[in-house]
């Protein structure tokens, strides 16, 4: 990481790396982003407590949340701004530099934002304050704009030397706070590449290549005007990190620093609800996702070109970081003890993956086969499971009462119970949390042991069948399975 540069401000709030929209609720167990980055710090750590401690101090814990106009940490009365600013612009028709220096600090103060004044662009912002000076940021420089506009359309046709002056005073103060806002571009570029990095100067660019060019043209700056050339270079800027950091997603997703520590009942992993939502939030800007992914393919400060392209357009990056997900999970799940356990664990988080896409806005990005192919897969890895879980057990009931077996001669209904024992012993600590999907996989093991278990009875009518051991109460024992 790069130098750590404190700034003092009481803004509050979270960061600006979510979407607009509520989190998806989903009844997989997987945790949404939302889950992930609640208010309270502790409470992120103790949802992330899979993950170790130098993943937990790269993401901030107000993360992941939407930018909103209402926050009451930047005023949204356009109105209160522009009394502010009649008394505040007389300091920009001055030509001594401390009073507009004071008025300035004022007026950023104002929204909240005047600790940009303190930050050095040239260094990174400590990573934990990140997601709220970005947001805080945001807010403020959209309310900054409709100012500078309905006052500007005020004065625009000065019909006196007083009306051309304040003119002159208001291009003045537009010109000095959207200089001193640009700061915060330098210090998310500084900062070392990162998932955080990457939402941050998405939602920087963002604003600024709409906020800037509109100031320009209200005030007539030509191209070669200091705020102008500063803004085209703080866009180069956010353009190229963001494209270092696209380029490093696949590493942070496989990343060696996470311990991997698996749900040893086979339930979602922590990291699908995180990522999930990670790709969601990429998407909150797409324009100026679109900008970092046609930027090119070269790197900026060398003449070779990358280890690894960038996807065409956000559709075949999506597709391909999803795809890194899953090819990770199917790699970890050989840390679970039983064939059967990781067959679960794959149907549970590709049944997450499956259920935060298509109920998102990353089903528009999707090819119109992936959904069919997580389906196919999910039928699948619950063949797989039935075969080595339940195929013993139901295998038991093929010999005859008395045959004699590769050690002993035993009666294949007592082999069968306490098949039938072990295994449901065994799996009633796995865990499947999709009601739905926990219901199906249930009908779908009692349909492939009690009929075969039926069949037997029905074809040995001389066995003597135990207390407890009808074909209804069989049933009954198997949908105890996957409660966890």
């Amino acid at each position: 990481m790069h130098g750590h540069h404190e700034i003092s401000s009481s803004s509050g709030g979270s960061s600006p790396t979510s979407l607009s929209d509520p989190s998806i609720d989903s009844d997989d167990g997987s945790a949404t982003t939302d889950e992930y980055c609640p208010d309270d710090p502790r409470e992120f750590r103790r949802h992330v407590s899979f993950f170790s401690p130098s993943v937990l101090a790269e993401v901030d814990p107000s993360s992941f949340r939407p930018i909103s106009s209402s926050s009451s940490c930047v005023l949204a009365d356009v109105d209160k701004h522009l009394q502010r600013m009649v008394l505040l612009l007389p300091a920009f028709s001055a030509a001594a530099t401390a009073p507009r220096a004071d008025a300035l600090r004022q007026w950023l103060a104002g929204f909240d934002v005047g600790w940009v004044l303190d930050m050095d662009d040239r260094r990174s912002l400590p990573r934990r304050e990140v997601g709220r000076r970005v947001r805080a940021w945001a807010q403020a420089l959209g309310t900054m704009e409709r100012v500078f506009r309905h006052r500007h359309r005020k004065v625009r046709n000065p019909v006196n030397d007083a009306a051309a002056g304040e003119l002159a005073a208001l291009g003045q103060l537009a010109a000095e706070s959207a200089d001193a806002m640009l700061r915060l571009a330098g210090s998310v570029v500084a900062l070392g590449s990162s998932p955080s990095k990457l939402l941050a100067a998405l939602d920087v660019h963002s604003p600024v290549s709409v906020a800037y060019p509109g100031l320009a043209r209200m005030f007539s700056w030509p191209p070669y005007h200091p705020v102008t050339a500063a803004s085209d270079a703080a866009l180069a800027g956010l353009v190229d990190a963001s494209r270092r950091c696209v380029r490093d997603l696949r590493a942070f997703i496989r990343a060696p620093q996470y311990p991997w520590r698996m749900p040893q009942g086979g339930e979602v992993h922590p990291c699908v609800g995180f990522w999930m939502g990670y790709f969601r939030c990429m998407l909150r800007n797409r324009v100026s996702l679109y900008f970092v992914l046609a930027a090119g393919n070269g790197d900026a400060d060398t003449d070779s070109p990358p280890t690894t392209p960038l996807a065409p357009h956000e559709s075949g990056l999506v597709t391909e970081l999803i795809s890194c997900l899953e090819a990770v999970l199917e790699e970890q799940s050989a840390a679970l003890a039983f064939p059967g356990l990781r067959h679960i664990f794959m149907l549970n988080n590709t049944s997450a993956i499956l259920r935060r896409a298509v109920r998102s806005d990353l089903s528009m990005l999707l090819p119109p086969s992936w959904v069919l192919v997580r389906e196919e897969r999910m039928e699948g890895y619950i063949k797989a499971y039935l075969q080595v879980s339940w195929g013993t057990v139901v295998s038991r009931l093929d010999g005859k009462p008395g045959a004699l077996n590769a050690l002993r001669r035993r009666n294949p209904l007592s082999a069968f119970y306490l098949a039938l024992e072990n295994a449901c012993s065994m799996q009633r600590g796995w865990k499947v949390p999709s009601p739905a999907l926990r219901a199906a996989l249930r009908s779908t093991v009692s349909g492939n042991v009690v009929p075969a278990y039926r069949r037997y009875l029905d074809d040995h009518p001389e066995v003597e069948v135990p207390a407890g051991r009808t074909a209804e109460e069989l049933e009954n024992q198997l949908s105890e399975l996957f409660e966890g």
